[in-house]
């Protein structure tokens, strides 16, 4: 496949991605059955817009674990394709690493790159990177913060508030970089409190093996 393909490809499922993960969420409460919903980290029934589809995304468990450890976070880690350039991840209790046969290439290696949801009215993993119920919400990770994937462990370098066209746009989550081999990029959508609609902005973070 050619470069130019490639990076077409990946503009794609870059804003299918973004626009999956800013949904609409409500949340419904707990027990019983969630009738279409999907449970939150607290067991919470939280309603999407279209509920994504784990068979679509041919999602295979790693067995492995996405750990945050400074924001408390470690939710199982699951690998996920793409189809027809949808990155949607389909539960709101794991983290997903993005199945990218064409991450390595003669032209440098696009870093690896981890999806996870955040929701309003519920915690999901995402939810784990900013201040929770705040319009304004200030990113909870800095830094020297250490994660880590199935195992791999990575630091912080940065992270960042991104309208989602200019995430979409990021050379450094989607571009081909000498190092990329030993990067990591986590994406989330940031929600505000008394948004309506999809999220409009999406936290990243930027990491490097440690």
């Amino acid at each position: 496949m050619s470069t130019a393909r490639r990076t077409g490809w990946v503009v794609v499922l870059v804003l299918a991605l973004l626009g999956a993960a800013g949904a609409t969420w409500t949340g419904l409460g707990h027990g019983g059955a969630c009738d279409g919903a999907l449970r939150d980290l607290d067991g919470r029934c939280v309603r999407l817009d279209a509920v994504p589809s784990v068979a679509a995304a041919a999602v295979r468990p790693t067995g492995g674990r996405f750990e945050a450890p400074a924001q408390g976070l470690d939710v199982p880690l699951s690998e996920m394709s793409a189809p027809d350039g949808v990155l949607d991840p389909p539960t709101l209790t794991a983290a997903f690493v993005l199945d990218d046969p064409e991450r390595a290439s003669s032209a440098g290696t696009r870093p690896l790159v981890v999806a996870m949801h955040a929701v309003r009215g519920g915690r999901a993993p995402g939810n784990a990177f900013f201040e929770p119920g705040a319009t304004d919400p200030a990113v909870t990770v800095a830094p020297g913060d250490a994660l880590r994937v199935d195992g791999a462990a990575y630091v912080v370098e940065s992270a960042e508030i991104l309208p989602k066209a200019d995430a979409a746009a990021s050379p450094d989550i989607w571009g081909p970089r000498p190092d990329g081999g030993a990067r990591l990029v986590v994406i989330t959508c940031l929600q505000r409190a008394g948004e309506a609609g999809a999220a409009r902005e999406n936290v990243v973070i930027h990491a490097v093996r440690g």
